[in-house]
């Protein structure tokens, strides 16, 4: 794997990657047919599979160094995965866990939290010692409080377990810490670094908007996890918790993304993540950059 770098405007932008989840398609994406797959083969592996980049991002802005999202971490909680592989990919980046400001999580699905912090014989330390560490204040109270709930079959109860697991070893240990920030709405992080509210694949999921010298870029989350989703912006994975909401978030911010020719990263889609959105023949697509 390697680093990419792109500018936006003042920001400094570099892409990082903890590795890559495998997961049955129709695991993945159960309410859609097998036919509506035709087109798209060409994004599944050689068995059919789907290949998600676990992809994060290190924005510098104003003089801070803030990292989008943290991997699913050392262990690949039961999920066909190779991961851990973030820190040696902030090394080659020339980034070091301890001039990270803060850590800006676009939501706490374990994909995405799993080296907020580092286990070893002792207590659990913050892998990242001077960051603040910033959550979506909806998934927190939803994680926290369990007022949001997943469907009653076996794979649903599965993920549920992994969630809560994930989320009471990578995100709570944070408030004892001192460590923790909440946030919601469209919270400045710098003056280019803003969040924007996506909700649906989790309550409080956000994106990631960066505003800089008349250019622009969106960090996606979870809000696309394949570039097909550009276009059948309908289809719904078996993670989102509000899949009406979460389509509703996606056409929405794939048009601001489109109308305002912003550059799309996504980290899940293949590394490094960075492209824009073009039309073809009536159809949108995701062209790399």
């Amino acid at each position: 794997m390697s680093t990419t770098k792109i500018n936006i405007g003042a920001v400094e932008v570099t892409a990082v990657s903890d590795g890559t989840l495998f997961i049955d398609r129709d695991e993945f994406f159960p309410n859609v047919p097998p036919d509506a797959w035709i087109p798209y083969r060409g994004e599944l592996n050689a068995a059919g599979r789907v290949m998600l980049n676990m992809g994060s991002f290190v924005l510098r802005s104003d003089g801070q160094t803030i990292l989008v999202d943290t991997g699913l971490g050392p262990d690949p909680l039961g999920l066909d995965a190779d991961c851990g592989h973030l820190l040696g990919e902030l090394e080659l980046g020339a980034v070091t866990p301890d001039e990270v400001d803060t850590v800006l999580m676009t939501h706490v699905h374990p994909d995405h939290i799993g080296w907020n912090l580092t286990y070893g014989a002792t207590a659990p330390s913050p892998t990242f010692p001077r960051a603040r560490y910033l959550v979506p204040r909806a998934d927190w109270e939803a994680n926290v409080h369990e007022t949001e709930g997943l469907n009653a079959g076996p794979m649903d109860r599965t993920r549920a377990e992994r969630q809560s697991g994930s989320f009471s070893r990578q995100v709570a240990p944070l408030e004892a810490a001192g460590k923790l920030d909440l946030y919601e709405g469209e919270h400045a992080v710098t003056s280019a670094i803003t969040t924007l509210p996506t909700p649906g694949h989790t309550p409080g999921h956000m994106a990631v908007l960066i505003a800089s010298q008349g250019e622009r870029a969106l960090v996606a989350g979870d809000l696309v996890h394949m570039p097909l989703e550009v276009h059948e912006t309908s289809w719904t994975t078996r993670a989102d918790m509000d899949p009406a909401r979460a389509v509703a978030s996606r056409r929405q911010t794939l048009d601001r993304i489109e109308r305002d020719q912003s550059v799309l990263m996504a980290g899940h889609f293949p590394a490094p993540g960075f492209g824009r959105l073009e039309r073809l023949a009536g159809r949108r697509y995701w062209r790399a950059l």
